[in-house]
Order: C-alpha cells, then structure tokens, then sequence
C-alpha cells in the first residue's frame, strides 16, 4: 500500500517547509516508509528532508527534467522497497510527500503547464494540502482558499492546514468559514513560534547541515504538529498510488544504458562548503559503474591517490573562504593532479573554488585552487536566476560537439576572466512571452577540468556530461604509469 500528496502553499513565506518538516518526522515515527521529494531545482530543502527521514529527496522539476522525467523519477521512487529491521520485514506503507516550490501556481511564465506545484501535482495525480498563512485574518481565509481551489478545475485540493494563528479559538473561527464556504476539509493548525523558525541567508535557508539543534527544532515542530493536526485525517486524504514497477515509459535513453563493467572511482566534494547535489545525478553516475567516494576540500589534506575523475557541486565557499584558502595542501594537491589531467567537472560554489581566488562579501580575498583562469567574487544582488538552455561551444575547446541542456542558475557571484567562455546560456522563458531572451555566456576548461555556473539534470542529456566523463580514459593511463603498474 503506498499514498501520496503534496503539501502546497499560497506563497513564499507560508511555513510550508516547517510544516513539511513536522509531517514528515510524525510519519516516520508511526513506522511509515517516508519519501520526500521537492518540487523545482532547490538543494537545500531536500537536505532537509533527507535529515528527517534517513532517505535521499528527489527534486521533480519539469523544466529541467521534462514532464515524462518527473514522472519516471517518481515511478522510481514509489517501487524502492526499503526494510524496517535487519529480519527485512518491510515497512507497512510507503507515503510519499512532495514539498511545493513558492506559491501553489508559481512557475515558469504564467501559464498553467510552467513547472509549478500545481502542474507537478496533476502530472503526479496527487491531492494537494494547502498551507495558508493565517496570521491577521478570519472569513478572508475562506475567500482566498475559494480562490486557490477554482482557479483550476483539474487540480485536487485534499485539504487545508492554517499556519501561525494565535490558537485553537482563532482555528475554528477560520476553519468553520472555510469549510462552509469552500467545502474542503480543514485538516488542522500549527502556532506562530519563533522556536520552530528554520534560519536564511542570500539564498535562501541555511543548510541543514549548518543549523544548530537542528533535529532538536524539528521534534519540537513534530511534536507541535501532532497535537494540532489530524495525521490520520492527512493519510485518508492523500492518493492510493500503484507501484507497479513495470509500468512507465523507463526515461534513461538506449544509447545510455548503466554500464556495470566499469570500476572506475569518481570523488565527490562533500562538507559545510560543497553539498548541493541532485541524488538523481549521483544515481546516474553510479548505474554509469562509477564508485563515488566523498572528499572535503575543507578537511581532507589531498585528494585520493585511486581517483579517477572528480565532481565538486556547489554551495557556499564564499561564506568558508578563509577555511579553504588554510587549507593549502588540498588545493595544491588538487592543482598537481588537475595539471595531470584528472578529469574534474564543477558546477556554481565548485566553479568559483577551481579559480584563482574568491572575494566575500566583506570583500577579502581568499587564494583558490586556481586550476581555472578566473577570479570569483561575490556581489550585492542576484546576478542570475532561473532556468536557461545551455548551447556548448566545442570551437572553444573541452567540448567535441554542439550540444543543448536546460540548467538552472541561482547566484550572487561572477568570475572574471580574460579567456573565452566554453558555454551560451539562453533565459528559459514562457512561450507567450514574445520578449527576446536574455543572454550570456559562462564556462572555463583548462587540462581535462571544466566548469561553469548552471546546474543541470544529467539524464535530460547525457552526452553534455559524457563530454567531462570521456575524458577519464586519457587520464587513466597517466594514472596507471605514476603508480609504477607499467
């Protein structure tokens, strides 16, 4: 038996991820096999579904996975089959919570079929929970949900949670108007509380690696919700969902069928600087036979001598500058073995790590790992966001061929550089918008290492990262000579 829903809000700002938060810890507890999942490209709300549950949360964003890739990643998931104790008796039901992205129709321009919450729910076929923001209001509360729930007919609302109301009193005025105006189910109501409150920065949460007590404010929000909302309530509105593994049009293309007969070992950058990974890239990577082993440019004095190709995601080095310039062995282990020819791919935070040094916020400047030819510095407002199509220049070099992928770019950081740029980003923008696109180019190669700003979904183009997975084969018999093996 498997259920599933999604738990929307009316906007950015409504406690959808503390309410998110608190679901999930009260459904793991009742001994439920509980997979998160987020809508959009966001890193940092999987991770903390991944705190809560023990399991890795999946993005499903249409934009850069397709329509047919959010729902065979959600097919996927819905047939693991994962075990409560070591006898493997397996967990009694699979519930599977989608966390929205902004407000309940927010997407990509304003249609409809734009990617938001509202559209990953009707391709899912899953009921939406609709988080409201009831603070300072009383029959207004009913208009509003009127509204969420009309504005499209396809659309399933199950139910409806009120966040941050003064208490049981201030509910029921809201719930009776609700239901009797709306006839959708109130479903229950979280507390205003500035304990429960999960910090920010410039772009968004802090990691959940980063937050203090952080499981501590998560069993206080749980422990909230579980007196104030109806879980079993919340599990009858929710989907039955087939888990038919067979069922599907399976969305890994022919040509790029997992190969087990590799063994190479691909490193990983992992620590507080470099953690935003999509889990179905690292999956892709290791259905490819690659062995993924973690390494910490903050904690690691070298990297390992058995690699065979190294990844470094994004996140934050700005706000760790001073810890990876301190540590020099690393980077200059890594400089050694990027001149060598270790194949080495970075997105975003790891982007700005391979140039020659990082400037903050606070403008000081922290020496890199200068394997790229670019200076990183970090500005006061958004330089990119959103979703663009990136075209590769294989006249610039790194790249053999021209190729397309949608990628996603959220920064406040620029690298200047006298060499040309590897990659033309093209803003990905709603049909209807009859506006030219902005544009832009990005991307630095030097030795067999390429990086670049925009994040991208793998499996949506394989070859565009089989450009960088290629290369590992020429490095392999300069690794193979420096171990003395011929």
């Amino acid at each position: 038996m498997a259920r599933g829903f999604v738990l929307a809000a009316t906007h950015s700002g409504a406690g959808k991820t503390t309410i998110t938060m608190a679901l999930l810890k009260a459904l793991k507890e009742r001994g439920l096999d509980v997979q998160g999942c987020k809508v959009g490209p966001d890193f940092i709300d999987p991770q903390f579904h991944q705190a809560v549950t023990g399991n890795p949360s999946y993005n499903l964003d249409s934009c850069l996975m397709g329509d047919a890739g959010v729902k065979e990643q959600f097919r996927q998931l819905l047939a693991q089959n994962r075990h409560q104790d070591s006898n493997r008796r397996p967990l009694s039901e699979k519930v599977m919570v989608v966390e929205g992205v902004m407000g309940l129709y927010d997407g990509l321009g304003s249609r409809k079929e734009n990617g938001s919450t509202a559209w990953i729910a009707r391709l899912l076929n899953l009921p939406v929970i609709l988080i409201i923001d009831g603070a300072g209001m009383s029959t207004s509360a009913a208009a509003m949900v009127k509204g969420y729930r009309d504005y499209d007919p396809q659309l399933t609302i199950g139910g409806v949670i009120i966040n941050r109301i003064s208490g049981e009193k201030h509910y029921e005025l809201l719930r009776s108007a609700i239901e009797r105006d709306t006839g959708l189910p109130c479903l229950g109501w979280m507390k205003k509380d500035q304990a429960l409150h999960l910090g920010s920065r410039h772009l968004g949460l802090v990691p959940a690696a980063e937050v203090d007590a952080l499981m501590q404010t998560i069993q206080r929000s749980s422990e909230a919700a579980q007196k104030t909302i109806n879980i079993e309530a919340l599990l009858q509105a929710a989907a039955p969902l087939d888990t038919d593994t067979s069922a599907g049009k399976h969305f890994r293309p022919e040509e790029h069928q997992p190969n087990k007969t590799r063994t190479f070992t691909l490193g990983i950058a992992r620590d507080r600087a470099f953690h935003f990974y999509y889990p179905a890239n690292l999956d892709w990577l290791t259905e490819q036979g690659f062995k993924l082993v973690e390494v910490s440019p903050l904690k690691d004095a070298a990297l390992p001598e058995n690699l065979d190709g190294l990844y470094i995601g994004g996140g934050f080095p700005e706000i760790f500058g001073e810890e990876l310039e301190a540590n020099s062995s690393f980077r200059e282990d890594l400089l050694e073995k990027a001149k060598g020819g270790l194949p080495i791919y970075a997105e975003c935070g790891g982007f700005q790590y391979l140039c020659e040094n990082l400037t903050d916020f606070d403008g000081n400047t922290w020496e890199m790992a200068s394997v790229l030819p670019g200076r990183a510095r970090m500005t006061d407002r958004l330089q990119r966001f959103g979703y663009g199509i990136i075209e590769t220049l294989p006249a610039k070099g790194f790249f053999t061929e021209k190729l397309r992928i949608s990628g996603h770019e959220f920064h406040r950081g620029v690298v200047d550089s006298e060499e040309e740029n590897l990659i033309n980003v093209t803003k990905m923008q709603d049909p209807q918008d009859m506006s030219e696109a902005r544009k832009w180019s990005c991307g630095l190669a030097r030795y067999n290492t390429f990086g670049a700003f925009p994040h991208v979904f793998f499996q949506s183009n394989p070859r565009y990262i089989m450009e960088w997975l290629k290369k590992i084969p020429e490095w392999q018999p300069k690794k193979i000579r420096k171990e003395g093996k011929e």
